[in-house]
């Protein structure tokens, strides 16, 4: 998985400024995300991780090279990641696909 400085500077940070600084949570969200939903497009999924600073959590939106990714292995990149606020803004994510076995642990 990547995270291009250009998508951080030319897009993260351009709409969503807020993700300033918070590079690890993105890392976090794609290596051990709460729930992972389909994504706005066959060859994508977003990420969701719960935030210190947002009640709803943050979403890392990842395309990857081509569809076939399911078995692994197949290199994809950041393309936007948010605090998610569903009152303000419509997500056009699908139906989550996996959530992370509760260990009665807190992240």
């Amino acid at each position: 998985m990547s995270l291009y400085e250009d998508d951080w500077q030319g897009h993260v940070l351009v709409y969503h400024p807020e993700m300033a600084g918070q590079e690890d949570v993105v890392k976090r969200a794609v290596e051990d995300p709460k729930h992972l939903r389909e994504g706005d497009y066959p060859d994508s999924r977003a990420f969701e991780i719960e935030s210190a600073t947002n009640p709803e959590g943050i979403r890392v939106f990842v395309r990857y090279e081509r569809e076939m990714f399911v078995d692994g292995g197949i290199p994809g990149n950041v393309t936007t990641a948010y605090p998610i606020n569903s009152k303000k803004y419509q997500s056009r994510v699908g139906p989550i696909i996996y959530t992370r076995p509760d260990t009665g642990k807190k992240k």
